[in-house]
């Protein structure tokens, strides 16, 4: 996902590319344990190894930084997801494919430190919007894609993608608030591997459709 602002072509240099990512890592450590007022640029700037000034030409504000350590942490799961969803796979065994990766990531101590960090600027900033704009774009359009690639081969029911969609969030995110405040602890591979099965059975129940017998 490249959503940030247009870089310089030295920052397409493997040079570039690799003090990118070390910015990133820094900025999401940096965010995590300060919080996002606390956290200076001149602080992460030293911290990567660099100048301020070669931190804001990549990132031209501290806002923007957070958003890019945000989509960072969002990657690994969307190149995960644009691998996994074969729209003529098994629905279910592809829905376990997509929802092992976003369990894991959405309900891991890291992502819900940098959370808390996001949404303690939402009112300030439209950094929330241009996030979930991206996974939009990124991730949900493919899940609705497949929805329907599904439907019309007779695995699903023909119903809007964009509302099956909204439903699969709502399940994936019922325990997200409780995590954020610390009233449930971050999920470990068992508890994921649990929540795939129970998200997949209830979709299925309201989505799937039996095949004919054959006669």
């Amino acid at each position: 996902m490249q959503h940030d602002v247009p870089r310089k072509s030295a920052r397409y240099t493997r040079k570039g590319r690799e003090r990118r990512t070390k910015i990133l890592e820094v900025a999401a450590a940096t965010f995590r344990e300060h919080g996002f007022e606390a956290a200076s640029m001149s602080q992460i700037a030293a911290l990567a190894g660099g100048s301020k000034g070669t931190l804001y030409n990549y990132f031209p504000s501290k806002e923007d930084l957070l958003l890019a350590t945000m989509l960072a942490g969002a990657q690994d799961y969307t190149d995960k997801l644009l691998i996994a969803l074969d729209p003529e796979g098994d629905t279910r065994e592809q829905l376990a494919l997509f929802l092992a990766p976003l369990l894991t990531t959405l309900y891991s101590h890291k992502t819900a430190q940098l959370l808390r960090v996001a949404i303690s600027v939402g009112g300030k900033t439209d950094i929330g919007r241009r996030f979930f704009d991206v996974l939009d774009d990124d991730i949900w359009s493919n899940v609705a894609q497949f929805f329907k690639a599904q439907g019309e081969r007779g695995r699903l029911c023909q119903q809007d993608p964009q509302l099956m969609c909204l439903h699969l969030r709502c399940l994936c995110e019922s325990e997200l608030i409780p995590l954020l405040m610390g009233a449930v602890d971050p999920w470990d591979s068992a508890r994921v591997d649990q929540e795939v099965k129970h998200i997949s059975d209830i979709f299925m129940l309201a989505y799937g459709r039996t095949p004919p017998k054959q006669s």
